[in-house]
């Protein structure tokens, strides 16, 4: 059985897509895939040659008799072009996600979809991924533990104009974008509540400093205006 957050992942693939799990670890969502004759075709591939012996472990004791695609390698250069449909990247950073699909942004835009789920730097990966020519089709919101999981969901093409933000990379306006804060009620709103609470702690700790420029506590400000207005969407 899969956790909430990979059933969300699993989710978001059709029937008959073919996939590639980078960075397996244990290989549960693809063996789901393919248990479920959802894809025909899994790829389970790490730069690790211990979790990939994990996933060869769980795939024999899971589907004893079945033959899996293993491959041992650093992010897309195991994969062919357009060899598969689906791409899936999780419980990496988002900047080696975008390092990683940034190798041969030829090849990573001749798959049909990207499933990303990063653990951190999520507005860094969101601005690569819309400035770089992919639109953000869908997000989620999934608990795991005391963690709110982001999984964003992205496909070649121009993004639509709402999501050009004109704010660099690190704005608070690409961490919590207007539709993550429109997501699944009471979730989202307390994904908002934990950001605000964080931009708060920050302001409560520059009034107690001295060397604080004025424009690093009105950037903070800011960012509290903005995310006070996210909780009301």
């Amino acid at each position: 059985m899969l956790t909430d957050r990979l059933m969300a992942m699993a989710n978001e693939i059709e029937q008959g897509e073919t996939v590639a799990d980078i960075g397996t670890d244990h290989g549960y969502l693809p063996v789901y895939l393919y248990k479920e004759g959802i894809s025909p075709k899994v790829i389970m591939t790490d730069v690790s040659k211990g979790s990939l012996n994990k996933a060869r472990n769980n795939c024999k004791e899971m589907c004893p008799g079945e033959k899996f695609d293993f491959r041992l390698g650093y992010g897309l250069k195991v994969i062919k072009r357009g060899e598969v449909d689906d791409i899936v990247i999780a419980g990496m950073g988002g900047v080696l996600i975008t390092e990683i699909l940034g190798k041969d942004m030829g090849k990573t835009k001749m798959f049909k979809k990207l499933i990303l789920q990063p653990r951190t730097a999520q507005g860094r990966l969101r601005f690569w991924l819309v400035r770089k020519g992919f639109n953000i089709v869908n997000e989620q919101l999934v608990r795991e533990g005391r963690f709110i999981c982001e999984i964003i969901t992205a496909v070649p093409g121009e993004a639509p104009e709402e999501m050009m933000m004109p704010e660099g990379p690190d704005a608070i306006q690409w961490e919590l974008p207007p539709w993550v804060a429109k997501l699944q009620k009471p979730l989202a709103k307390e994904f908002v509540q934990l950001k605000l609470d964080r931009e708060n702690r920050i302001l409560t700790s520059m009034g107690n400093s001295k060397t604080i420029k004025p424009s690093d506590i009105k950037a903070v400000k800011n960012n509290i205006r903005y995310l006070e207005r996210m909780l009301k969407l």
